[in-house]
């Protein structure tokens, strides 16, 4: 039984091994978690493209809120990685609280999927 689903803000072109995209995670509880998934590559990209533009001290570093890197992105790889946060409970860690099972509970509003 899954305890979790997934909904991509900004939708999802898969499988790519150069790129980043956000994503939520809702748990059966009502909690949804926002986190970001980048690709190994996609660091290495942005730091190039920083160190042309300036960003991040020159593309010294890359950082970001609730940042998890995967070798590759496609449904599968996001679903599996959701799965072992969820399991594990990381994502309470990982993850930025968007919704609280309380939030749900006062006003009856859930994300759609």
């Amino acid at each position: 039984m899954t305890d979790f689903s997934l909904h991509f803000p900004t939708g999802l072109a898969e499988p790519t091994l150069d790129d980043n995209v956000d994503v939520h995670i809702k748990l059966r509880d009502g909690r949804a978690f926002a986190v970001t998934f980048f690709t190994v590559s996609n660091l290495t990209t942005l730091m190039a493209r920083w160190g042309r533009t300036g960003e991040c001290a020159h593309g010294l570093y890359v950082c970001a809120t609730n940042m998890i890197v995967v070798q590759e992105i496609s449904q599968a790889v996001i679903r599996r990685v959701a799965q072992d946060l969820v399991e594990t409970r990381q994502i309470e860690s990982v993850g930025h609280l968007i919704h609280s099972a309380e939030h749900v509970e006062s006003t009856g509003s859930e994300m759609n999927d």
